[in-house]
């Protein structure tokens, strides 16, 4: 087939913006359209609602946790003191734990909280000795009273048992806070006496079992 001239200076006049295939013309071509872009901030109310609710709940925790670490951080002070004094002579070492003990009783409980001694479940090897201290201590007395063998049973049942004051420990302890004669196995005692310091120190409940607070009826007679 022959072309004629004059048709091929037709179609290039024709196609004068075409590139490599002259049937396809520039202006055919469509451009991209570009996606908006996504907002990440909520644009309905519900989502804002969800966003508040999570915000005072997260907020609620870390206040909540906040509040319990400030309310228990006397805790680890007075383990570390417990310990910083562990190397000291038994006698002047367990002035030092019954100091950090009370203080402790008096954070935890308050300073002003009547006991009534008759309540403690007594065990039978200190029995006598305590129901004497008892009756000494009338029907109530502060916490800050308490010594000897009814502090000792106090301080196990504050630790849910998990200590053991009402022991011959504790009564080396006693021993050793009386006289200043040096204690039978007084490493041993001392060593012991840290272990069990430092247990209740940490695991003591924060409020007094029921029953173990005297009324104010009870304290006012």
């Amino acid at each position: 087939m022959i072309l004629n001239i004059d048709h091929i200076q037709q179609t290039a006049q024709q196609n004068t913006f075409s590139f490599g295939n002259p049937m396809l013309q520039l202006n055919e071509f469509v451009g991209i359209e570009i996606a908006e872009a996504i907002e990440f901030i909520p644009q309905t109310w519900g989502w804002w609602l969800l966003l508040s609710i999570m915000s005072s709940l997260f907020a609620l925790y870390f206040y909540m946790q906040l509040r319990h670490w400030w309310k228990n951080r006397y805790r680890k002070l007075a383990v570390n003191r417990v310990i910083a004094a562990k190397n000291k002579p038994l006698p002047e070492f367990s002035v030092i734990v019954l100091s950090e003990i009370k203080q402790a009783i008096a954070l935890a409980y308050g300073t002003s909280t009547m006991l009534k001694p008759s309540s403690l479940s007594l065990s039978s090897s200190i029995k006598g000795n305590a129901t004497t201290q008892a009756r000494s201590c009338a029907a109530s007395c502060s916490l800050a009273a308490l010594n000897g063998h009814t502090l000792l049973v106090l301080l196990d049942i504050t630790a849910e048992h998990n200590t053991s004051f009402n022991t011959p420990l504790g009564d080396a302890w006693q021993l050793s806070l009386l006289s200043k004669t040096e204690v039978k196995d007084a490493i041993t005692v001392q060593k012991n006496l840290t272990q069990q310091a430092c247990i209740w120190l940490i695991h003591h409940r924060t409020t007094l079992p029921c029953g173990l607070a005297a009324t104010k009826e009870s304290a006012d007679a």
